[in-house]
């Protein structure tokens, strides 16, 4: 190839390019622009292979020299805008998208990235005008109706985002985003077999979809299947693998521990948060017919004082890593290893205790004393629709109860004077419970404190909307929980209020 002409280099250049040939093809690009430094579309490749391998801002750079030399080539200044967007440059990534709509109007996949861009920002109503517009001139492009579809579900628009994905697959039947999209649009409208089956769909013989089997795995478990539901939540291990506190080959399978040490820790770091903690605690106390020498427990810090507690003696609970054991075992895989069936929920009635003299001065016993705790994390996903109005509780002021607020979170607006605020009086979960074992009873949201009044065995009322967590699975108004023998669920339906579902428990 030492005679060829650069128009030549260029040509097979871009065959080796086609054909993943990525350092064969650089190389070329290279020799072309070494002969021939104004040729475009030598400069363009090259950063477009600079892309590929991840190298972005010399891909920009040699993008944007691409565009010096041609300054009209519309998928030169597309695909540059395209490379600002995923990194995040999104006012250049306008920039130059723009520029390629008004160099080509007729260019489907520049008013789809622009719409992306819009998205990014917030902008929705542009975005959805811009994907219109990009579907007009590319009716069958199945990662624009995918896009599209992704929209919908940032917009809570679930019923749009399931018909998106559905058309897409209608393309690409195996499309794995169209498939995952699927069953998230359909998981939140609350079809849930539906959901399970786009899932099934998307991990059958891929190994490697770590993060859908635990999509699906929550799904298994919400129908109450906890066989097959934990043993899919295993994929966790390899989706989140810092969970584990240990070699692979050292996890605990259920062999007898006579003589050895296990290192049972929290998955703060993972799946679970304080509830998990509390609910899967349960399982730790069933250790002991495994004969085991001694239990290392890890728990967060804040659990810590009310845990230990509630411990025998051959567990030891901790909040540091511990690294001196034989074996280990995550929290939530402890209902695998132990077969727990949904019928035969262990410890269902109570299994932690607490010092309630502690508190018991908080207290008049001249009247009902009910605890409320309606403010949820507002770092969770799902914090909108879990948090109550404080104004749902209004139906309760009455002179024979009195409220009191029972959470760490903070709610949305100041208590009303008639709640008795006790975070003063609360610093960890042992503080709580101490609260709560002077209640008459608790009423909550779908949080922390739910697990732990349930955990004590506390008459608690959970308030739940109709789309709720797995945890609860399909629980009716008036239900007694699977986990908690004590806690009764109610749920709002779409057209009640929160007011409505209040007035209806049972106090």
């Amino acid at each position: 190839m030492h005679n060829a002409t650069p128009e030549q280099l260029l040509h097979v250049a871009t065959q080796y390019h086609k054909e993943g040939k990525l350092d064969a093809a650089e190389k070329l690009y290279k020799t072309v622009i070494e002969v021939k430094p104004h040729d475009a579309q030598a400069w363009f490749y090259l950063g477009m292979i600079k892309y590929s391998q991840g190298t972005h801002f010399e891909a920009i750079e040699h993008l944007r020299r691409a565009l010096e030399l041609d300054p009209k080539n519309a998928d030169f200044s597309n695909n540059l805008g395209e490379i600002y967007r995923q990194h995040g440059m999104l006012d250049e990534a306008e920039y130059f998208i723009r520029n390629a709509i008004v160099i080509n109007p007729n260019q489907a996949d520049a008013y789809s990235n622009l719409a992306l861009i819009c998205k990014a920002k917030g902008d929705y109503d542009s975005a959805k005008l811009y994907f219109s517009r990009s579907l007009d001139l590319n009716p069958k492009n199945a990662n624009t109706i995918i896009n599209v579809g992704n929209l919908f579900l940032t917009i809570n628009e679930y019923d749009d985002a399931a018909e998106c994905f559905l058309a897409a697959l209608g393309l690409a039947p195996e499309n794995p985003h169209a498939l995952r999209g699927c069953a998230i649009a359909l998981y939140e409208k609350g079809e849930y077999n539906a959901a399970a089956a786009m899932l099934s769909r998307l991990t059958a013989g891929k190994p490697d979809f770590h993060r859908e089997k635990v999509d699906l795995a929550l799904i298994t478990l919400r129908n109450k299947d906890f066989r097959k539901g934990f043993q899919l939540l295993e994929s966790r291990l390899k989706h989140l693998p810092h969970i584990m506190q240990g070699e692979e080959k050292n996890l605990w399978r259920g062999a007898d521990l006579k003589g050895k040490t296990i290192y049972i820790y929290d998955e703060k770091d993972g799946l679970g948060g304080f509830g998990d903690t509390l609910m899967f605690v349960r399982f730790v106390l069933d250790m002991q017919k495994y004969s085991p020498e001694r239990v290392i427990l890890r728990v967060q810090p804040e659990l810590h004082t009310l845990i230990s507690a509630n411990m025998p003696d051959f567990v030891t609970v901790v909040t540091e890593n511990f690294e001196k054991f034989d074996c280990h075992s995550p929290l939530l895989s402890l209902p695998l290893v132990q077969n727990v069936r949904a019928k035969t929920m262990p410890r269902a009635a109570g299994y932690l205790k607490a010092d309630a003299d502690k508190t018991a001065h908080l207290f008049d016993r001249s009247v009902k004393n009910v605890g409320i705790a309606f403010a949820t994390d507002k770092s969770h996903i799902k914090h909108e629709t879990r948090t109550i109005p404080q104004e749902a509780f209004d139906p309760l002021f009455d002179k024979s109860i009195k409220l009191h607020y029972i959470s760490k979170q903070e709610p949305d607006a100041p208590l009303h004077p008639s709640i008795n605020d006790l975070r003063p009086h609360i610093n960890d979960f042992a503080d709580t419970a101490s609260v709560i074992a002077n209640l008459d009873m608790v009423i909550t949201a779908d949080t922390s404190v739910v697990h732990l009044a349930g955990a004590m065995g506390k008459e608690t009322a959970l308030l739940l909307n109709r789309l709720h967590d797995w945890r609860w699975f399909s629980i009716k108004s008036g239900q007694k929980t699977v986990w908690y023998e004590s806690v009764t669920g109610y749920v709002k339906e779409d057209s009640a209020g929160w007011e409505e579902l209040v007035s209806s428990v049972r106090i």
